[in-house]
């Protein structure tokens, strides 16, 4: 292995390492949610380069450092999908108009809220044993013993074996993306859609190791890929929502049955159950016709043959398109944060097993549908549990200060002070 991908390595991995540890007091307080979520996008990289730089470092460190990463995820995983479901329930809660609809979602969101305090106990005995093995620590030592003996300039890692590694690493993730594509042809291929975002998410993570190799030529790209992810996240979000709610209903009628020796009170949280039901329904259906068509719509400017030259020839002129080819607007999901919309050049053609949709008029990226989403509430679904207008201010990162069953509290209060 030539000097130049180990140094590529050791950057990166130290890189993640040290934004990896300085979110833990932040994740032991759990005052702001965003420090959890930072925390697992970090482990997610480190995992990712752990995979693309395996010939850098022993077996046994490998071993050692991906085992203990992968634990720290999953509890950080667990945590994350909580906050994220607690933070849609209070929005859904203050843009609630059905009185009728408030006590099945305030429930559920008491349900969650006891299980995230449940659960940050075992963050935070994860983030402790991490700290405990001294594993990141081992890792910028590793890597920093790379980095004297290396150059440091940016030459250092265009070198034809390092390239060879990375052509592979993508090569192989776009070789799993495109095996679920065809998925996209049945809104109902629940599993697949499952296997192509988990494709799309390690594809995006491999493109931005190999940005040092490639520079400001995966920059668009990998917007793009990020927008094929937070699509198929979302879609993945509302099948889980599904489940969930199912769960909690069957258990709910259960434990009033045991209670009282009938189920005649299930009828108080039944309309909040099916009202949360019926807009994860409806969001799924919007969402996944974004997705088909956006996918559909990169097929077209032949976006994946054009990366496929990228990684082929490094030292070719970037051919993704320049600002001045199209002109676009809008943002899109960058872990949370915002970030520009990619430009993609013209080009023809459908992919694979996915139905064409009609030509786009006007503008052929913003056109496209959901390219600039904005935060929204519940949508207006039934006359008994109308909404809202959404609100299209993206809510504040909620703070987890005021314990359980604080936030529906607060959330309720406008319901509580308005007329019939």
């Amino acid at each position: 292995m030539d000097e130049g991908y180990r140094v590529l390595a050791a950057r990166y991995i130290r890189r993640q390492a040290k934004q990896l540890a300085e979110q833990f007091d932040g994740v032991r307080a759990a005052e702001d949610i965003e420090f959890v979520h930072r925390a697992r996008v970090a482990t997610r990289r480190l995992r990712a380069a752990l995979q693309v730089f395996d010939q850098c470092f022993t077996k046994k460190q490998l071993r050692r450092w991906q085992k203990a990463i992968r634990r720290t995820t999953a509890k950080l995983g667990d945590a994350r999908d909580r906050d994220v479901q607690i933070e849609f329930l209070c929005g859904a809660l203050s843009a609630l108009n059905a009185k009728a609809c408030f006590p099945g979602i305030s429930r559920i969101l008491v349900q969650l809220e006891r299980d995230r305090e449940r659960l940050q106990r075992k963050v935070v005995k994860a983030v402790d044993r991490l700290e405990a093995k001294g594993v990141l620590q081992q890792m910028r030592r590793v890597t920093g013993r790379i980095l004297p003996a290396a150059a440091s300039s940016a030459e250092s890692v265009e070198m034809p074996e390092a390239y060879a590694e990375t052509q592979q690493h993508v090569r192989q993730q776009l070789d799993e993306l495109f095996q679920q594509q065809d998925s996209l042809a049945n809104p109902e291929d629940r599993e697949r859609h499952h296997a192509m975002r988990i494709a799309a998410k390690r594809l995006r993570y491999t493109l931005e190791i190999a940005r040092a190799m490639y520079p400001g030529r995966f920059d668009e790209t990998v917007e793009a890929i990020k927008r094929v992810q937070s699509l198929l996240g979302d879609v993945h979000d509302c099948d889980v929502w599904a489940e969930h709610l199912d769960a909690f209903a069957g258990k709910q009628r259960r434990r009033i049955q045991k209670l009282f020796g009938h189920a005649g009170r299930f009828a108080r949280l039944q309309p909040g159950i099916e009202y949360l039901r019926q807009d994860r329904r409806c969001h799924r259906q919007e969402v996944f016709g974004q997705l088909v068509e956006f996918w559909a719509e990169l097929g077209r400017r032949q976006f994946w043959d054009r990366l496929s030259g990228v990684i082929a020839a490094p030292s070719s002129p970037l051919p993704m398109g320049t600002g001045s080819e199209l002109a676009s607007e809008g943002a899109a999901k960058n872990d949370g944060h915002e970030a520009p919309v990619p430009v993609f050049p013209r080009a023809a053609g459908p992919p694979a097993a996915v139905a064409t949709p009609e030509p786009l008029a006007g503008d052929p990226v913003s056109a496209v549908p959901g390219f600039a989403p904005t935060a929204g509430a519940i949508p207006e679904l039934a006359p008994d549990c109308a909404a809202s207008p959404p609100s299209p201010a993206k809510a504040e990162p909620r703070l987890r200060t005021e314990g359980v069953g604080r936030a529906w509290q607060a959330a309720r209060q406008p319901l509580l002070t308005a007329g019939p």
